[in-house]
């Protein structure tokens, strides 16, 4: 079941109260919130989730759960880290709470249930086979477990009296014991992606609620969309290029003229990253890319889903679709100069009389012309982040309208997302300026990755740059939360580097915005995330800023935002 993004976002406020509720501390933004299969709010795992936080210092524990986001089996990891923590903080808040027992129960019996559905113990993982046996067990029943199972069971059912740095010492004894896993503190380029597949919706194997972790809230899809990567660490640029084409498609330019592109954006802060331009045409695989495989599947799904979205209220989508084309109609007609061209009929010309008299002309009339094609272009950037994944199909149709609108006034619209994995930026194609019949494509929009805005921006300067209009219209659609897994390399090429996220993420993202409005490309942000972020946008983008309330205020909101750029041409 795909729950509206009123009711995705309705449930994300649920599982944050749940946890105030638990942790008695209404100032908390949990970075992790617990969901069921179907993406609602579970009341069990919430209330452990703010049990942790009331019990523990929960900075240690997201340490822990961090470092699991660059291995293959991290999906796993964190399966078992909870399992650990669920014992230790029920054990804990069950004497304050009585009715934690009843509900733990009840998650219990919903965890095996679903098991059995999947087919028992036997088809799950072994992170979620444990897990079965660890309720089952709280259940009152005695499973019959592998040896193994049972060793690892044993030392993941934490007592309830630890300290902090004793449950992480513990999980990462269990992890190193049975999975020589040790937890690095930093990662470089290479280290895992986010996913392109919703592992705690429907993970493979998975059973029961699952946690969604992330970076206060915003970046909770990052972890629920984690690839299993078992080339992490290990992927050449080479590789890289393929892997990227093979799951979003063929590059537009030769391997030549990319590097020319790649030398002239991919600088300062960036000098890092590559590049990857593409009209999402995919070539048959030559070889067995499991990821690709299923990142193809799901951009399919999430396709029908995004014009099932906009189908299911088309009355009201195609009449805002008509009247923010009428609204912007109505301004070019006042503001717009016409060229004025000779006619046959029209405005009598009367300098031109003569002609008619003397050389027979019957064109002594005028005409108004617009010139549209070579006045006004529209660039809309898609922000394809894994952050947007509950807005996905919000956000293609009101990139849709606002390109379907802009194409009934005849004005050149070209389309793009980005999304960014392990170092390479991925600006997606939808439709160009003299694609007026491809507005269709923008429903193929599908969130993954990471977002490394600024480079984004420059990127798009870059091909407004070679817009064959006068004056160009830029409108992004973003969360404004940028946020990339490749460092900010130091000066000189020296080891290490700078996370790209937060305040220095937000920084240059600003200065590239700011480049772009020395250069008349003002970039013009339809904000799409929540209240957290409004900081960050206007911090980005300044009063250059729109925030859309609901459906029902887009036309005007749209229009009133372009016809204030028209005026000003």
């Amino acid at each position: 079941m795909q729950l509206s993004q009123r009711e995705a976002e309705r449930q994300e406020r649920r599982a944050t109260n749940l946890i105030w509720n638990a942790a008695r501390d209404y100032s908390l933004a949990p970075v992790v919130r617990a969901y069921d299969t179907e993406g609602f709010a579970d009341v069990y795992m919430n209330s452990i989730i703010g049990a942790v936080y009331s019990f523990y210092e929960f900075p240690k524990i997201k340490e822990v759960l961090d470092s699991f986001e660059r291995t293959p089996k991290g999906d796993e990891f964190e399966e078992l880290a909870w399992i650990a923590l669920e014992n230790c903080a029920f054990e804990r808040a069950a004497a304050e709470r009585p009715a934690l027992r009843e509900l733990r129960l009840a998650y219990a019996m919903r965890v095996e249930a679903e098991a059995k559905r999947k087919g028992g113990a036997r088809e799950l993982d072994e992170a979620y086979r444990i897990k079965l046996f660890h309720y089952e067990r709280a259940l009152g029943l005695e499973p019959e477990m592998p040896e193994r199972d049972r060793k690892i069971l044993a030392a993941l059912e934490l007592p309830g009296g630890l300290t902090t740095d004793e449950v992480v010492q513990r999980i990462r004894a269990v992890l190193r014991e049975y999975y020589m896993f040790v937890a690095t503190t930093s990662a470089g380029r290479g280290g895992g992606l986010p996913t392109l597949i919703n592992f705690l919706r429907r993970r493979r194997g998975g059973i029961g609620a699952a946690v969604r972790n992330g970076e206060e809230g915003s970046a909770a899809a990052k972890n629920a969309r984690r690839i299993k990567d078992r080339l992490a660490g290990e992927r050449s640029e080479g590789e890289m290029r393929e892997y990227v084409s093979d799951c979003f498609g063929l590059s537009m330019y030769a391997p030549g003229e990319l590097k020319r592109i790649e030398e002239r954006l991919c600088s300062g802060a960036h000098w890092d990253s590559i590049l990857h331009f593409t009209r999402g045409e995919l070539a048959p695989l030559e070889r067995n890319n499991r990821e690709a495989i299923v990142q193809r599947s799901s951009a399919k799904r999430q396709s029908g889903k995004n014009r099932k979205y906009f189908t299911d209220d088309i009355v009201r989508n195609r009449l805002t679709i008509s009247r923010l084309a009428e609204k912007i109609r109505n301004c070019m007609l006042v503001h717009l100069d016409d060229a004025r061209i000779k006619s046959r009929a029209g405005a009598l010309a009367p300098e031109k009389v003569w002609r008619g008299v003397v050389l027979g002309d019957e064109s002594v009339f005028t005409r108004p012309e617009r010139g549209n094609d070579t006045e006004l272009s529209v660039d809309i950037l898609l922000d394809a982040s894994a952050s947007q994944i509950e807005r996905q199909e919000s956000v293609s149709t009101q990139a849709y309208m606002i390109a379907e609108s802009l194409t009934r006034c005849g004005i050149p619209t070209r389309v793009y997302s980005f999304c960014t994995l392990s170092g390479c930026t991925v600006l997606r194609l939808y439709r160009d300026y003299e694609e007026p019949g491809k507005n269709e494509n923008i429903f193929d929009y599908c969130a993954a990755g990471w977002n490394r805005d600024g480079l984004a921006l420059r990127a798009m300067g870059w091909l407004m740059d070679r817009s064959p209009c006068d004056h160009r219209l830029f409108i992004l659609l973003s969360d404004a939360n940028p946020n990339d897994d490749q460092k900010i390399p130091n000066p000189g090429m020296l080891p290490g580097g700078r996370d790209y996220g937060g305040k220095l993420g937000v920084q240059d993202a600003a200065d590239e915005a700011g480049k772009l409005r020395k250069h008349g490309l003002s970039p013009v942000c339809i904000f799409t995330g929540s209240d957290r972020e409004l900081p960050n946008a206007r911090q980005i983008y300044g009063k250059e800023l729109l925030r859309i309330p609901s459906i029902g205020w887009f036309a005007d909101a749209v229009g009133k935002l372009i016809q204030g750029r028209i005026q000003a041409m």
